[in-house]
């Protein structure tokens, strides 16, 4: 019995010190870009040692795109009984409530270029979910005879995330509602043959 209080009074200081160290990660990103986010510099910023951050991230690649993730909304491929919800609310994903989580993946992908781990982690844990929510739901509406079979999947799939990264990199900020909502209508819809709403 004391064994369990103990537990289930240290896992939430577990978690709150994990989110101090990506909250830290994030901070620093935006403020002194990739290269200024150290392991040092970021267990400075959340009050402890670099230990506790190699314990649960093995390089500062691991922990630059869990900081990353951890700012964006979840990308999941939902199934809202339309196409056009389907899509949107998977393509949510691309659109932020604040901005900041914008910068932070900015300034991940600015640095891409010069760091062959980076990006090989930012492709398969940043970039590629969100993109398989999209086939999933573009998948299953062709399944449901909606769709025609011969649609590029992966092509039409990759309009929204190109837009959304080039929007962060060019002009450091998410889509905003609008602009998903005017990418999914005029853009997507269209390339699968299926006309808004």
């Amino acid at each position: 019995m004391a064994t369990d209080s103990i537990r289930l009074s240290g896992r939430p200081r577990v978690e709150e010190l994990e989110g101090r160290i990506l909250e830290a990660t994030q901070d620093l990103l935006i403020e002194t870009s990739y290269s200024g986010t150290t392991i040092a510099a970021v267990a400075d910023r959340a009050h402890c040692g670099k230990s506790a951050i190699y314990r649960r991230w093995e390089t500062k690649v691991d922990l630059i795109v869990a900081a990353v993730r951890a700012s964006q909304v979840a990308s999941e491929a939902p199934d809202t009984g339309s196409l056009r919800g389907d899509l949107l609310a998977a393509a949510s994903h691309f659109t932020g409530s604040d901005g900041r989580s914008g910068r932070v993946l900015a300034s991940m992908l600015t640095a891409i270029g010069t760091d062959p781990d980076l990006y090989e982690a930012a492709y398969r844990d940043v970039g590629q979910p969100p993109v398989r929510a999209l086939i999933e739901v573009i998948e299953r509406w062709i399944a449901r005879g909606l769709v025609p079979s011969t649609v590029p999947v992966a092509l039409v799939a990759g309009i929204v995330p190109t837009a959304a990264f080039g929007s962060v990199v060019l002009r450091k900020r998410d889509l905003d509602p609008a602009e998903l909502l005017e990418l999914v209508d005029f853009v997507v819809l269209p390339a699968l043959r299926h006309p808004p709403a």
